[in-house]
């Protein structure tokens, strides 16, 4: 998460800063008509099939018009990437009862979360608005997977990105922890979203198309199953939780577990 110079808007201000792409031509499309073509490239073939000479094919116009705002792909990538974590920021804003986790949320996200341990009002309200905010960031990468693998691999900043991070340090500084709890909380849930997200993107990319999930996961618990059951004892006990699990169920149990830690450290320092 580190800031960077301008922004690709701050940039795009100052044509005399691309050189000769930028004097091919008036743009014949919007910028939010460029971003939202390019997120739906993204979403259909990832982030190698996005090239510029492409989105501008889909766009049907020049390829100067998509230079008038952006001059490689890396400056896309980041103004796509900014887009749906404004996007994440406003869903995580969404009133009681319609944000992330409490309405239209993917299988397997349950709202509200476990039992906090604690009825202090601040440590609960701040508790649910981390909830709130990864499930938010976490629903986005659901539905745009190269989201998650941009963000792990720490690909180009965006603005809002420091925004999304500001709304999860907010909450830990109201619960009352140290700024070292506060940052290593911060990081903690941002890491585990991005992380968690872009491990089950990568799995998506590397399945069988041609078999079922379910298939899939009985091949490799079988395959466990298949090992010494006293050098791999464990593996043996957790073998048909495996086969069985659903993995957005498992996200949210990681997440809670996380947020039961911080509302510990919180409740320790409030008395």
């Amino acid at each position: 998460m580190s800031p960077r110079e301008s922004s690709p808007a701050d940039r795009r201000r100052t044509p005399a800063g691309r050189g000769a792409a930028r004097t091919r031509g008036r743009a014949s499309h919007s910028l939010e008509q460029i971003v939202a073509a390019a997120i739906g490239i993204l979403d259909r073939d990832g982030i190698r099939g996005l090239t510029l000479r492409g989105l501008a094919a889909d766009l049907g116009g020049g390829l100067g018009s998509v230079y008038w705002y952006v001059g490689s792909k890396d400056e896309l990538l980041a103004l796509a990437c900014d887009a749906l974590l404004a996007e994440a920021i406003v869903r995580a804003d969404a009133p009681a009862g319609e944000g992330p986790g409490e309405a239209d949320s993917p299988p397997g996200i349950a709202p509200g979360g476990p039992p906090l341990g604690t009825d202090d009002p601040v440590v609960v309200a701040a508790a649910r608005t981390l909830r709130r905010t990864a499930l938010a960031l976490f629903e986005q990468t659901h539905e745009h997977p190269w989201l998650a693998l941009l963000l792990h691999a720490q690909g180009p900043p965006s603005p809002h990105l420091l925004r999304y991070w500001e709304r999860l340090g907010r909450p830990l500084a109201e619960m009352g922890l140290t700024p070292r709890q506060q940052f290593h909380g911060s990081t903690a849930i941002s890491g585990y979203v991005s992380g968690v997200a872009a491990e089950m993107a990568a799995q998506d990319l590397r399945a069988d198309t041609s078999r079922s999930k379910e298939e899939q996961l009985a091949e490799v618990t079988d395959g466990w199953l298949d090992l010494d059951p006293v050098e791999f004892r464990w593996l043996h006990s957790i073998a048909e939780e495996f086969r069985e699990h659903d993995d957005d169920e498992q996200f949210i149990a990681g997440l809670d577990l996380l947020l039961g830690g911080l509302v510990r450290q919180a409740v320790d320092q409030r008395h």
